[in-house]
């Protein structure tokens, strides 16, 4: 990838830290009392809309089970847990210095100080994002010119998923499902192909985004996917022509 690599991707989960943070004084300092707090009244906020949503299903569609606190509260701890730790992977040292306990920053209370330089970092990166964005369109709008129409219109797979993947001599067959994908083309054929790079097998993994190069006769097709372990994948793969097949359903 040229455009939408793995790095380019990972700074577009780095976006929006700042997003929910609610300013508070306390969390200037490092407080077990006042985390403690924090912590107690977002479960309890959790707690009531969970309830809320229960009652409901419970008036309106027939739900028979009981409310069952202590899973959710198992339920609000684990998200607190993944909350932290992607904070902790996402935000870089010299911010994550400036927070005084991260586990407040994690139920969204910050200083207006911290407030300020993480919601500068995240308008930074989502500049790069846009700027990158822009700069393939520029590239893409020119370049498709000598693409095929077919595959202008058609070689596009964001959120979808490989299904399976068959190689047979020269040609390979990328089959997906489509569903929370924005098209129907459900099987793509690479022929007289070659691949050119792939970091790891396809099979189950989320199409993120493509790009398209024409270099010579052939053409040149980078893809940036995730597998199920949340492992970004480069994929290019050489080819002399592709076909597309429609999910008849």
């Amino acid at each position: 990838m040229k455009y939408f690599t793995k790095e380019w991707y990972e700074l577009c989960q780095k976006t929006s830290f700042h997003f929910s943070l609610e300013e508070d004084q306390q969390a200037e300092k490092f407080s077990e009392e006042f985390f403690q707090q924090v912590y107690d009244n977002e479960l309890q906020s959790w707690l009531d809309l969970q309830e809320e949503i229960h009652h409901h299903l419970v008036t309106n569609h027939g739900h028979t089970e009981t409310f069952d606190r202590e899973k959710e509260e198992a339920n609000f701890h684990d998200s607190f847990l993944y909350n932290y730790e992607h904070i902790k992977k996402g935000l870089p040292e010299n911010i994550l210095n400036e927070i005084a306990d991260l586990r407040v920053f994690a139920l969204n209370k910050a200083s207006h100080t911290v407030i300020d330089v993480v919601t500068k970092f995240c308008e930074e990166n989502k500049r790069i994002i846009e700027d990158v964005g822009e700069n393939f369109s520029k590239y893409y709008k020119n370049a498709s010119k000598s693409f095929t129409p077919e595959i202008v219109e058609n070689f596009a797979f964001h959120d979808c998923t490989v299904v399976k993947t068959v190689q047979n001599g020269s040609s390979l067959t990328i089959q997906f499902d489509t569903l929370g994908g924005f098209t129907d083309i459900n099987e793509i054929t690479f022929e007289n192909m070659k691949i050119l790079k792939q970091d790891s097998a396809l099979d189950e993994a989320w199409w993120l985004y493509e790009e398209i190069y024409k270099i010579d006769d052939k053409y040149e097709f980078h893809v940036l996917l995730q597998n199920q372990y949340m492992e970004l994948i480069d994929f290019i793969i050489e080819a002399d022509h592709v076909s597309f097949t429609q999910d008849k359903e």
